[in-house]
């Protein structure tokens, strides 16, 4: 076997929702590099800079089952195949400050469904375009509060915090990934998810203190950026993971490893 283009994504078709945001972005940048159509769906395009291959933007509600279902009917194109799903986007709604004690149950239920519902949603519709691939990759997108609880000690004299719907809906969101892989795996298709650890968009790290925090709670002692998650996406996206299916990878810095 000729192991050179082992990563290669040439002549796949590649979703990936939340492409236009902070992480995606970086991700949709290194997908184009290796080869990939890339097909972003979002709910705010925005034109990522400095791609090498033309870049397919979709708008789409993603709590909205009838317009997911348009929009992937859209994105598999005239061959009607998705051979990678990369689920990015989450939405927590408003009340994104609300702790255990004072979350309502409209902000929990968005938080939630923003999550783990946006991921369901998008994977149910995409199943019939990916049965087609001659070998389906999804890749869902857990947290490190999806495997382990926040420190409230890191939040304290900042204007940050971290709900507890986010962290339930990342770990159902682990746990979906798994039920796919063993439901899909019939079809050939794999699943798996991969969990950021601190990854503070930019205007979070102008509080240094709080970005110090962050720092110290990892082994490398250093917060993630947008290009510390490409690698893993090209891996689980291509050939070079064909026998890896139901794992969640940590891109965390050591984090959860103490």
């Amino acid at each position: 076997m000729n192991y050179k283009n082992l990563f290669s994504l040439q002549d796949k078709k590649v979703v990936i929702t939340g492409g236009c945001g902070y992480l995606g972005r970086e991700i949709v940048k290194g997908l184009a590099d290796f080869g990939a159509e890339v097909i972003v769906i979002d709910w705010n395009i925005s034109q990522i800079d400095g791609i090498v291959r033309p870049v397919t933007y979709l708008q789409c509600d993603l709590t909205d089952t009838d317009n997911i279902r348009q929009v992937m009917k859209v994105a598999a194109g005239e061959d009607g195949i998705i051979d990678v799903l990369i689920t990015m986007a989450a939405n927590l709604g408003a009340g994104v400050l609300s702790d255990v004690e004072n979350m309502d149950d409209e902000y929990w239920n968005k938080g939630i469904d923003g999550t783990v519902g946006y991921t369901f949603r998008t994977i149910r519709e995409s199943i019939p375009y990916m049965k087609k691939s001659v070998a389906g990759s999804i890749i869902n997108i857990g947290s490190l509060y999806a495997v382990g609880a926040p420190d409230p000690r890191t939040y304290y004299d900042t204007p940050f915090s971290s709900t507890p719907n986010y962290g339930a809906g990342k770990a159902a969101t682990v746990e979906l990934t798994k039920f796919c892989a063993a439901y899909l795996a019939k079809y050939g298709i794999r699943a798996n998810s991969v969990s950021p650890g601190s990854y503070p968009h930019e205007n979070v790290q102008e509080n240094t203190l709080f970005k110090k925090r962050l720092e110290d709670k990892t082994m490398l002692g250093r917060i993630g950026y947008p290009d510390d998650l490409v690698g893993v996406m090209i891996f689980l996206a291509s050939a070079a993971s064909k026998y890896i299916t139901g794992v969640n990878i940590m891109v965390d810095g050591g984090q959860t490893a103490w």
